[in-house]
């Protein structure tokens, strides 16, 4: 056993027999609903973390506050022009202009893959460019941050971006870190479908989109909570999840879900009674959807403190739980070998994968090789359909699987904190920039302003 039968049976009693965080994360998403970063919605979202941390017996528990370039949406209209044009079902991105007024003729470029771009390149002047969500056979995804980035290289007017979910459902999500010189907006895929149709029929369609938005220079804050290791308390493992979320919806699954998991397991391990060797942290970031900066200031202002956490945990959209995903890390070891093997009641299986992905809150522990141990888990239902539009509500979250994914971390952190040696080493610059290089993510990380010693 992994995890001591007397510590993993009251993890279980508290997560599965007596839950409390689906509960209280949907008096969360009824009473705050979406938090952008910077906004006063966010601030009660903060409120609402840290309470619950001391509430259910956190021993100590603080806000972390750090500068944002802060943004709110206020108007959008974008539509087809001409005789038989609509009104397009629409959002503007994340960090879009304070105010923009463009028109031009919609320029198909399919995926938006660099090699498309570069095939329009004659035609996007002035344009507006329309992609999906999607990439090309074989290819990395490019967020929408690079596609965006290509669009404004390629002086088209504006970027639009076609849902990938039906049922009219716009996506919106950052665009830009600090904010973008074109307007950038989400469209429903219907309206998307038919523009397309329209071009293949050999006809022009031109767009014209007027958006307000709100910048300004504000502050988030992440909700940190410490249990002190009790052998020792210098070296710390970290269970986290973002607290923000877009306001086109209750910010449920993305990522009230995350953070509820991280509650649960923090009022679950704060009441054994007992303390593991090393410190738990717990922390709800804040500002992951506008540019990962709460995690980032994390890590920025702990540069001297990162040789001594043992591990990181990240939450973001996670459901029902059936595997490990350890980044750099192509072995798992026999830690989690063997949690898997107790964990298989709760569906857990010797299923772990390695390779390095981008754009949550592990991402800058890892970039500076900061063991990562995340869970893998298939969000069920609808839950993913919804991301980032308007049908991100409480109704989406199983609690099933959120009791399931906070009896699984639970166990997952204590075993991390309590083993008598670390399960795993911090990776050095070498190795870093081999897994960044694997997963084929300078282009992305280049693309989004990094410039650590991993690139060189």
């Amino acid at each position: 056993m992994i995890v001591p039968t007397h510590i993993a049976d009251r993890l279980l009693a508290e997560c599965l027999g007596r839950p409390r965080a689906y509960q209280e994360l949907g008096r969360l998403c009824d009473t705050v609903g979406g938090r952008v970063a910077g906004t006063e919605a966010a601030a009660r979202g903060e409120e609402w973390g840290a309470g619950l941390m001391r509430a259910w017996g956190v021993p100590s528990v603080a806000f972390e506050e750090f500068p944002i370039r802060a943004w709110s949406r206020i108007s959008l209209d974008a539509r087809v022009t001409g005789p038989n044009g609509w009104a397009l079902t629409a959002v503007s991105h994340g960090l879009t202009p304070e105010a923009a007024d463009a028109e031009g003729p919609v320029v198909d470029i399919g995926h938006g893959d660099p090699e498309d771009f570069t095939a329009h390149a004659a035609s996007l002047p002035g344009a507006m460019a329309l992609c999906d969500e999607g990439a090309g056979a074989g290819r990395r995804k490019l967020h929408r941050m690079e596609k965006l980035a290509l669009a404004q290289e390629y002086g088209a007017s504006g970027m639009v971006m076609i849902s990938s979910a039906s049922g009219m459902l716009p996506r919106t999500g950052v665009c830009h870190r600090l904010g973008a010189d074109i307007p950038a907006i989400g469209i429903a895929r219907e309206d998307g479908l038919r523009i397309q149709r329209l071009l293949a029929a050999g006809g022009t369609v031109r767009l014209a989109v007027s958006m307000r938005n709100r910048l300004w220079d504000g502050s988030a804050r992440n909700v940190i909570g410490e249990v002190p290791g009790s052998e020792l308390p210098h070296e710390v493992v970290i269970a986290g999840a973002h607290l923000d979320s877009w306001d086109v919806a209750q910010g449920a699954t993305d990522n009230g879900l995350g953070c509820a998991i991280v509650l649960e397991m923090a009022r679950a391990l704060a009441a054994l009674g007992e303390r593991p060797r090393r410190t738990l942290r717990f922390a709800l970031w804040g500002a992951e959807e506008t540019g990962i900066h709460g995690s980032r200031t994390h890590v920025e202002r702990r540069a001297d403190e990162l040789d001594c956490i043992a591990g990181v945990m990240n939450f973001d959209m996670t459901g029902d739980p059936y595997g490990y995903w350890t980044p750099g890390r192509t072995e798992p070891g026999a830690m989690l070998r063997g949690l898997a093997e107790q964990l298989a009641p709760l569906g857990m299986q010797p299923d772990f994968s390695s390779g390095a992905g981008l754009h949550s809150d592990h991402q800058y522990f890892m970039l500076e090789g900061v063991p990562v141990v995340c869970l893998a888990a298939r969000l069920e239902g609808e839950g993913g359909r919804y991301y980032h539009a308007a049908g991100d509500t409480f109704d989406k979250v199983s609690q099933a699987a959120l009791c399931r994914a906070a009896a699984v971390g639970a166990h997952t952190l204590w075993a991390l904190a309590d083993a008598p040696e670390r399960p795993f080493a911090r990776l050095d610059t070498a190795q870093v920039r081999a897994m960044l290089e694997e997963a084929k993510l300078i282009d992305a990380l280049r693309a989004e302003g990094y410039s650590g010693p991993a690139l060189g």
